[in-house]
């Protein structure tokens, strides 16, 4: 399975990808839909869920941290680590368009 990399409090730390989490995050928002949603909409609860679900903290332990990384400097690497959890925790397969490749 692919960790995701982000930097949180000057360190580098990898988002695991496991059934229990995938599950949790699923059932946090009611659907990875509604995950990406709220990442889109910069909700940082919503940031803060998903990094201290993922590294198996409390969210009060990382949502200093969340904040001082930036939620635009977040949005990309959550991002992936939603696919990949939607995915397996592998990322999805390329796809080609009819005709092409």
């Amino acid at each position: 399975m692919t960790d995701t990399i982000i930097t949180l409090g000057g360190e580098r730390v990898a988002l695991r990808c496991t059934p229990r989490i995938a599950m949790t995050i699923n059932s946090i928002f009611g659907s990875y839909t509604a995950a990406f949603r709220k990442l889109a909409e910069y909700d940082m609860s919503a940031y803060v869920s998903i990094v201290a679900t993922a590294l198996g903290k409390p969210m009060k332990e990382v949502e200093a941290d969340v904040y001082a990384a930036g939620l635009p400097d977040l949005v990309a690497p959550l991002t992936t680590y939603l696919n990949l959890l939607a995915n397996g925790g592998r990322p999805p397969a390329e796809t080609t368009a009819p005709g092409e490749g």
